[in-house]
């Protein structure tokens, strides 16, 4: 006979605990934690106290509670929810719009070192002054494994220049690693990324969460001018059509009435001005260059050309006030 396993209770209260925390809350984002810092978790922890409350557990624990919160709910994409499970996750539950919290995320994030034995994903450098470090063998590390300029001042190690110690793409070992870590270097921006959104049914992937809005904005606003350019081809009427419809039926008609050269007296400065560009046209592929366009000055009329009765009127008046 198989005996029947038995499971501890903390598991039991842990997936009890989670399917709360579902009832309670229309969002639960999935945030990868393998290689955030603990202290940075806390520090988010605290600015979202009362708005967002972070539950880290066993994988197994997780998709028992979310099994068990799809029966009694039955709310949709759940299973895509337990899909998107990491190794190392925590879950952020939260009745917060999903795009609110991850700018929350994006505004508290931290400067960390470099890693030991990875890439590095940005420049990394080593700014010139006082390292606060005392003399001794720290000074051949920085020297050795850095190759950074150093002058000993005050019974400390300076560094004479800014250096520039890694480019993007660059392998950094244990041993340089520790030697910026000793200088406090920290090149390196840490987020806290939310890899999948579940929101009350509607499931958000990271692709979406951090698209790229002034892209999205550029494809709106081109599909947008494209879709009137059909639809003015064609002839659609709507609020977004009827003005650019109706200025193209007046320049139409305006040239068809100037091509059938039938006389309208509204139209007499357009027909001055077509043949003004006709003549000038003409006038510069014959000589190559174009007609200068009279300017019109209005004539000024100076005293002397007014009559004298005017001016002895002007004496008389200005006589009664003398």
């Amino acid at each position: 006979m198989i005996k029947k396993k038995h499971i501890p209770q903390w598991k039991l209260d842990e997936v009890e605990h989670l399917v709360d925390l579902f009832k309670k809350n229309k969002v639960v984002v999935v945030i990868e934690v393998a290689n955030i810092n603990d202290k940075q978790i806390q520090d988010v922890r605290k600015k979202l106290r009362g708005k967002a409350i972070f539950r880290m557990s066993k994988k197994s624990l997780q998709i028992r509670a979310i099994e068990k919160y799809k029966k009694e709910s039955k709310k949709p994409n759940l299973d895509e929810l337990t899909k998107n499970i990491a190794a190392q996750t925590s879950f952020a539950f939260t009745n917060m719009d999903p795009f609110e919290l991850k700018r929350i995320f994006e505004e508290n994030k931290w400067m960390v070192p470099a890693k030991p034995d990875e890439v590095t994903p940005v420049d990394i450098w080593v700014s010139a002054g006082d390292t606060g470090l005392p003399t001794g063998q720290v000074i051949s590390e920085l020297n050795m494994t850095l190759r950074l300029p150093t002058r000993i001042q005050n019974d400390t190690i300076w560094i004479r220049e800014d250096t520039q110690t890694h480019s993007a793409g660059d392998f950094v070992s244990i041993k340089q690693a520790a030697v910026l870590k000793k200088l406090g270097v920290t090149p390196i921006e840490s987020i806290i990324k939310i890899h999948f959104a579940w929101n009350d049914g509607e499931i958000i992937s990271d692709d979406v969460l951090y698209m790229d809005m002034e892209a999205f904005q550029q494809d709106i606003l081109s599909c947008y001018v494209g879709a009137q350019k059909v639809a003015l081809d064609l002839g659609i009427i709507d609020k977004e059509t009827i003005e650019p419809l109706v200025q193209k039926a007046n320049r139409e008609a305006l040239n068809l009435l100037i091509k059938l050269e039938i006389f309208d007296e509204a139209m007499v400065d357009e027909y001055v001005r077509r043949a003004e560009l006709n003549a000038n046209a003409i006038n510069a592929s014959i000589f190559g260059v174009a007609i200068e366009t009279p300017i019109k000055e209005k004539k000024v009329e100076s005293k002397k050309d007014e009559p004298e009765e005017d001016e002895e009127e002007e004496v008389g008046i200005g006589g009664l006030f003398g």
